[in-house]
């Protein structure tokens, strides 16, 4: 098989790009506190989701993101939109173990990540 051309690496990348902050978004708080250690802050959580999902056109236009999979990235994305009107309470390790959203971030992400094969280049787009 070719390596793949500039754009297909880049639509490559994309897929990647999103199935890591969805992973991270998933994660159980312990865990997200743990990734984050003493130098990042929670809100690098939703800055890496919000840099994919910037992105998440290459992959919807190829055809890998279908509607169930982009309704769920839309909604994590609010989600991510209220916590940050919200001010900084959210944005903290209490925040990521108490707060109900957070919860409902984690949940989505796992639905999301179930519809994301790892590579849907190599698979039938209509299986």
């Amino acid at each position: 098989m070719p390596p793949p051309n500039e754009d297909e690496a880049m639509l490559r990348g994309a897929w990647r790009l999103l199935r890591d902050a969805l992973g991270h978004l998933a994660w159980s708080a312990p865990d997200q506190i743990a990734w984050l250690g003493s130098v990042m802050h929670p809100d690098e959580l939703a800055l890496d989701y919000d840099h994919a999902y910037r992105v998440s056109w290459m992959p919807r236009e190829a055809g890998w993101i279908r509607d169930e999979l982009s309704r769920l990235l839309a909604e994590i994305d609010q989600l991510t939109a209220e916590l940050t009107e919200e001010g900084p309470a959210p944005w903290s390790a209490e925040g990521l173990q108490s707060h109900p959203t957070w919860q409902r971030l984690r949940v989505l992400a796992c639905q999301a990540l179930a519809l994301m094969p790892p590579i849907p280049w190599d698979g039938d787009p209509d299986s």
